[in-house]
């Protein structure tokens, strides 16, 4: 079963169900419009990213990931966990098609924090991938059904020509990553900022429940055209 509420997280999450897993994509600051309010200054924003992580263990999912781009909230974050009692674990989204930069190095990659109840069960066998011993040296030795995947995941970034892309959004997480996350961690789901409802996608691909929260009507309305096949 899929859902779509219109509303801020923080008046929503109360009156839901308990979900095995969360995740939030939050906007970025980075100077794109969002409807509801992002904090334009770098420690605000800080401080109002650790509020959503916070009020989101709160609710108790036994995982929730944070998509998120600023590295400087980790020990901030990490300061606080003992309250609730998850672990967390810092992952890499390694990306192609990043943006050019010529007068440095451009960034290539998106951290991903999992927080996690303590002797959470992971579903590896269903995000195996095939080793180089199997697809580069033919080597025997290797496991038939593919290796449980290191803590870099390497996914293109969702670019303009891409099918999977939404143009009614300035940004995008890609299908196969958010896939990942959800076979590895089960459900039901929650997307506290759905913005292009990918989360929703995959999850109705799966048939894994999932509740889709979004401030913005516009972006509501958008991915409720899209289901009608609008």
């Amino acid at each position: 079963m899929s859902r779509i509420i219109c509303g801020d997280y923080q008046r929503v999450l109360p009156g839901l169900a308990w979900a095995k897993t969360a995740f939030a994509d939050p906007p970025d600051n980075l100077g794109i419009e969002y409807e509801g309010g992002v904090p334009d200054k770098r420690q605000d924003y800080i401080d109002w990213l650790r509020d959503v992580v916070y009020y989101t263990l709160k609710r108790g999912p036994a995982v929730f990931w944070l998509s998120h781009y600023h590295k400087h909230t980790i020990p901030l974050l990490q300061s606080g966990l003992d309250v609730f009692g998850y672990d967390m674990r810092l992952f890499l989204w390694r990306f192609t098609f990043g943006q050019h930069q010529e007068r440095d190095c451009g960034n290539g990659y998106r951290p991903i924090l999992r927080f996690s109840r303590p002797g959470m069960t992971w579903n590896t066998d269903d995000i195996r991938v095939p080793s180089a011993r199997q697809e580069k040296y033919g080597d025997k030795r290797a496991n038939p059904v593919g290796r449980v995947p290191d803590d870099v995941w390497e996914f293109p970034r969702v670019c303009g020509t891409f099918h999977e892309r939404r143009k009614w959004h300035p940004n995008q997480h890609p299908e196969a990553l958010i896939e990942r996350i959800v076979r590895m961690s089960g459900g039901p789901v929650i997307d506290l900022f759905a913005g292009t409802f990918t989360v929703d996608r995959v999850c109705r691909r799966l048939g894994i429940d999932c509740t889709s929260i979004e401030i913005s009507p516009y972006y509501c309305e958008q991915y409720e055209k899209e289901l009608k096949g609008g």
